[in-house]
């Protein structure tokens, strides 16, 4: 089977990544073939969404998913798969990392995503530390990325029970807006929550709901009651930065901005295997103060 669609995905709303990508993933769902070949000849944009929910689903499928003639920012970013820093010397990793300085994305980031592993954290301060020279973000917008990322993928590391996890980020200049992606293909939202004693969550929609209103999956009588750490990115993100926040996991769709508030769920018959979480942030938000939304 062979998809040659036309992506151009648009950038004014973080979920418009999504429309090609289920387009795609309904495709070959209902396509009998193993071996499945995206040909990219036609397309003219992608964004951090579109790149990393379709690395996860084709890592996922049980299908032969193979990439065909990338563009040129595809090859850069790295989409067959990411850069793996962990398998590099460190000094190799930075000499690659800073071969993006003067360009306004990273390439695809695969990081380990155990709990134990102790690369995660230099790796995590190489990205921030690109990402603030290549845009000259102020300090007080650096100090909520560095919050919201490391919330992010913490989270990943505690809940998701999956080896790897992804990251990628795109500048807009001329918009003034930074999109960030995190990405893993572990147990779900709902997986974790399942794993409770009390399985009072029964799908996606109702795992996501939950997330969002802070009910942890931790199930320690003096866990902080965080809920994947998303309430206070997302308070902080839209609040205090006028940004957008959306997490996918499973079947069920979170988006939320200062004029949008809403759940969704994919076509019947369609399942993303993996938690994604995308944050678009208005990087020269000179009032911005991030202790106003640290609990």
């Amino acid at each position: 089977m062979i998809i040659n669609d036309n992506i151009n995905v648009q950038d004014d709303r973080l979920m418009n990544g999504l429309i090609p990508m289920v387009r795609i993933m309904s495709k070959i769902e209902k396509s009998g073939d193993d071996r499945v070949v995206i040909d990219f000849s036609k397309t003219d944009f992608i964004s951090p969404v579109f790149v990393l929910s379709l690395l996860i689903y084709a890592k996922k499928s049980g299908k032969e998913i193979v990439f065909e003639h990338m563009t040129e920012y595809m090859k850069a970013i790295h989409m067959d798969g990411g850069i793996k820093p962990d398998e590099l010397r460190n000094s190799e990793f930075l000499a690659i990392m800073e071969g993006y300085s003067k360009r306004t994305y990273i390439p695809v980031i695969n990081f380990p995503a155990n709990r134990n592993n102790d690369d995660k954290e230099g790796i995590l301060s190489a990205v921030e530390e690109l990402i603030i020279r290549q845009l000259n973000i102020p300090d007080n917008v650096t100090y909520g990325i560095k919050y919201m990322l490391g919330e992010t993928i913490d989270n990943i590391t505690e809940h998701s029970e999956t080896d790897r996890g992804f990251l990628f980020c795109q500048a807009y200049k001329n918009k003034g807006y930074l999109d960030i992606c995190i990405a893993d293909s572990g147990v779900t939202l709902l997986g974790s929550y399942q794993k409770l004693e009390d399985k009072f969550i029964e799908n996606d929609l109702e795992a996501i709901k939950a997330a969002n209103r802070q009910i942890s999956s931790k199930n320690l009588p003096d866990a902080e009651n965080r809920g994947y750490g998303i309430y206070t990115s997302k308070k902080m993100l839209i609040k205090g930065l006028g940004g957008q926040y959306m997490i996918m996991s499973g079947s069920a769709i979170y988006m939320k901005s200062k004029t949008i508030d809403q759940f969704f769920t994919l076509p019947e018959g369609l399942r993303w295997d993996g938690t994604i979480v995308a944050l678009r942030i208005p990087y020269q938000a000179s009032q911005f103060d991030y202790i106003k939304y640290i609990e």
